[in-house]
């Protein structure tokens, strides 16, 4: 009996060790995919098959695109020349089938020269 019991409790164990680590997959999955755009790259790609070219706006659009009910987040510089820069990145963005409704600007990217693009759920879950 006691061997039966060694087993259980090492089966028992194991199958918590897949369940715990099944979770930190999971998890880890659901994390914000986030990417950022340079003046520099966003002169030389304004087209839409060039956009997606870049590794980070793919992944980006990639990302939404598994979950329509997620948002797209574009931190802007701010001033003028910010908003026409995210603007002209969000026309782009709707011309690549994601709805205006799922974009939201928000000013204040940190950087001249910078737009930093992050996939957040609806409804405030994470941001």
């Amino acid at each position: 009996m006691t061997l039966i019991r060694v087993v259980k409790t090492v089966s028992m164990r194991f199958a918590q060790f897949v369940m715990m680590t099944s979770l930190g997959f999971s998890v880890s999955a659901a994390a914000p995919v986030e990417t950022e755009l340079l003046a520099e790259q966003w002169e030389l790609s304004r087209s839409g098959e060039r956009l997606l070219k870049n590794n980070g706006l793919s992944a980006v659009v990639e990302a939404w695109s598994k979950d329509s009910r997620q948002q797209i987040e574009l931190q802007y510089p701010g001033g003028e020349e910010g908003e026409l820069w995210v603007y002209q990145l969000m026309d782009w963005l709707v011309a690549l089938g994601i709805p205006s409704t799922n974009l939201v600007a928000v000013p204040g990217s940190g950087e001249e020269g910078l737009i930093r693009l992050r996939v957040i759920r609806s409804g405030g879950k994470f941001r």
